[in-house]
């Protein structure tokens, strides 16, 4: 009589190779995002950038952010309180997903359909908590020359 080892051991290995690919990269916006992002090969670049979120009203205001060598950096650094908007767009990705990875209750995203930089970011920790919300617009992005 054969054994059922080998067989049961292909089968696992199938079903688990068939769930590594989960959740589908087809489906997946913030994978799509990130590729057509990494198409395009920006290293230099600027964007505008706004926040809403329960915090004084100088975190309020819109920011100018250049970035050089996957370094951001506000154009106005003279607003400490703008400091969370200095990040590469490779930055805004990885916080997306860590919100994500979190559980967090609201996490919505618009990416730029062409660019595929996250245009507008809602997050929720708890709908029950009253203040955590957090938005970001990020707008008007363009190539720039390399800066020293």
């Amino acid at each position: 009589m054969l054994s059922s080892r080998p067989l049961i051991t292909l089968l696992l290995a199938t079903l688990s190779a068939c769930q590594a690919g989960s959740p589908d990269a087809a489906n997946d916006p913030l994978i799509q995002a990130r590729q057509r992002w990494a198409d395009q090969g920006l290293e230099h670049y600027r964007y505008q950038a706004r926040q809403q979120c329960y915090c004084g009203p100088r975190a309020l205001l819109p920011a100018s952010v250049l970035v050089s060598d996957q370094q951001a950096r506000l154009e106005n650094p003279d607003n400490d309180e703008l400091a969370p908007l200095a990040r590469t767009v490779e930055a805004w990705f990885a916080l997306i997903e860590e919100k994500q990875r979190k559980g967090w209750h609201q996490v919505d995203v618009d990416y730029h359909p062409q660019q595929g930089y996250p245009r507008h970011i809602r997050l929720d920790f708890d709908p029950r908590m009253a203040d955590d919300e957090q938005q970001y617009w990020i707008k008007d992005l363009t190539p720039t020359a390399a800066t020293p």
